[in-house]
């Protein structure tokens, strides 16, 4: 069987389905909400704002996708004419989602016009402080809607406006709102929309698919040298490079600085796109925050003071790395093949804990969220990831109830079989990678491949640090390379090992060569 007629197995797709998927994103493929009365309701409040001259302001969010949100519309209304303030807040001092202090504050300034973007659908006590105060909100969110909803007149939300039946990212709505009021699609705009889709972990169909194609193909067309300042040059840019290397970097500061302007300076170098001298300013700090997340994670043991664990969830309790507790649930989940709930204590407010929830294919955090909002103080999220906020006092109940819930879908979910698709070494080349490539992005909904490699003890020789165990094509051009313990090798009674990894491209020195990465190893006697 060749490597395609494999991958077209795999993923239950003919050669007409390929074609589509690996059609170039397009604007004219994009389902719009242009003519939906919700959409139209924050049309108009808005170009009343403009009207009236009001004075206007964006609070967005400290994640990717309320960076990117608050970045494409303090663009295009700015282009538009109503040149609003904006403001990011910072995870240690507002923590998730516009809170009361900050809409005084507002108020304090002249404010009349706040427009929430990646959140505001749970804001209910702000908003009602907001009105009071004579302010309209608009609210610009993708998250899960709870059963009543904040008193305001203008939202624009993916389900609450039979936009679309799938979720979507925040960046993608106020995509769709400055592409009217500008009367075109702007590639940046789009651009900005597509990285979201892939930092929120949106499934890779429809709008947000192509959203994610339109982004990749601008990148590479226009380089637009505030993203190329985080990435790197490169002769071409591949979706991995978005996801591993640009939106870590975004998201670094706001994880790490317990400053606000560090996140509000990771906003600002989204707004810059060509400015050389903003870029300057900007990204070296972004860059050194990233650093010091990627020692963090590398070189800190993550060890809960407390923890609570099922066969398929856990809870863990951590007085430290508040900031880094989304990483660490990642970390977690990936090591203990669980869903994972990272807790830990507010930092102007110890009574309070702070969340970040992560779950496996399969799982759905936000129904547990939904289920549960009476507990929550504040919450956010979506299928793979969450946050939230609770009474410490809590804990133990929400703990139970995270568990009880993992345990009960853990049962729903449909048993299948690993599903890899088998490979020799020869496969491992530069003409099955293009192929690879062209059933590209992957990611929610549409998860890479995973290869199974079988190959010999006497084929395996070791790294020199012990580390790694390989085997090489006889041009090393190709090669497997585990990492992981090689106990099992040393083991006299196994002869033959199945590796279990990804295909991946390497470049050294302008020199390709094409492995499988692997953790995993099935011992054969």
């Amino acid at each position: 069987m060749s490597f395609l007629t494999s991958l077209l197995e795999h993923f239950k797709m003919n050669l007409n389905d390929l074609d589509a998927r690996r059609a170039a994103g397009s604007f004219d493929l994009l389902t719009t909400p242009y003519d939906l009365p919700e959409f139209q309701n924050v049309i108009k409040r808005i170009e009343e704002a403009k009207a009236k001259k009001e004075k206007t302001v964006i609070y967005g969010d400290y994640d990717v996708d309320g960076l990117t949100s608050t970045a494409i519309l303090k663009l295009a209304l700015d282009e538009f004419g109503l040149n609003p303030g904006y403001f990011i807040p910072s995870r240690y001092k507002e923590g998730y989602g516009l809170n009361s202090e900050r809409v005084k504050e507002f108020k304090d300034k002249g404010y009349q016009l706040l427009i929430t973007v990646d959140n505001g659908i749970s804001a209910f006590e702000p908003i009602k402080l907001a009105k009071s105060f004579g302010m309209d909100v608009i609210i610009i969110d993708h998250h899960e809607v709870c059963e009543k909803l904040p008193d305001t007149c203008f939202i624009f939300h993916q389900f609450l406006s039979k936009f679309i039946n799938y979720n979507c990212s925040a960046a993608s709505l106020a995509f769709f709102v400055a592409s009217f009021l500008l009367k075109r699609n702007d590639d940046y705009l789009a651009t900005l929309a597509g990285i979201a889709v892939f930092s929120d972990v949106m499934p890779l169909e429809k709008n947000n698919l192509n959203l994610a194609k339109i982004a990749l193909k601008n990148l590479n067309l226009y380089r637009y040298k505030n993203l190329v300042s985080l990435i790197g040059v490169k002769d071409e840019y591949e979706f991995e490079d978005l996801s591993f290397s640009l939106i870590p970097a975004l998201n670094a500061p706001g994880r790490i600085s317990k400053e606000t302007l560090a996140t509000i300076d990771c906003c600002k170098l989204l707004i810059a796109r060509n400015d050389d001298k903003l870029i300057a300013k900007y990204a070296p700090k972004i860059l050194n925050s990233n650093q010091e997340r990627k020692d963090l994670v590398k070189n800190v043991a993550f060890v809960p003071q407390k923890e609570l664990t099922s066969d398929h969830g856990a809870v863990l309790y951590t007085e430290e790395y508040s900031g880094l507790s989304g990483l660490f649930a990642n970390k977690e989940m990936r090591q203990r093949k669980v869903p994972v709930a990272v807790f830990s204590p507010d930092e102007k407010d110890p009574e309070i804990l702070n969340g970040s929830l992560r779950a496996l294919e399969g799982y759905q955090v936000d129904v547990f969220l939904k289920k549960n909002q009476n507990l929550f103080l504040s919450s956010g999220g979506h299928e793979k990831a969450a946050g939230l906020r609770i009474k410490k006092k809590d804990y133990f109940k929400v703990a139970t109830l995270f568990l009880s819930e993992c345990e009960k879908q853990a049962l729903e979910i449909k048993k299948t079989d690993e599903d890899q698709i088998p490979i020799v070494l020869e496969d491992l080349n530069a003409d099955n990678y293009l192929t690879l490539q062209e059933f590209e992005p992957f990611g929610e909904g549409f998860p890479a491949p995973i290869f199974a490699l079988s190959g010999a003890k006497e084929d395996v020789v070791f790294s020199k640090n012990g580390n790694a165990a390989m085997i090489y094509s006889k041009d090393k051009s190709s090669k497997v390379v585990y990492f992981g313990s090689i106990e099992p090798f040393k083991d006299s009674r196994y002869h033959f090992f199945t590796f279990i990894g990804s295909f991946k491209k390497e470049t050294y020195k302008n020199v390709s060569s094409y492995s499988l990465i692997s953790n995993e190893i099935i011992s054969e006697l």
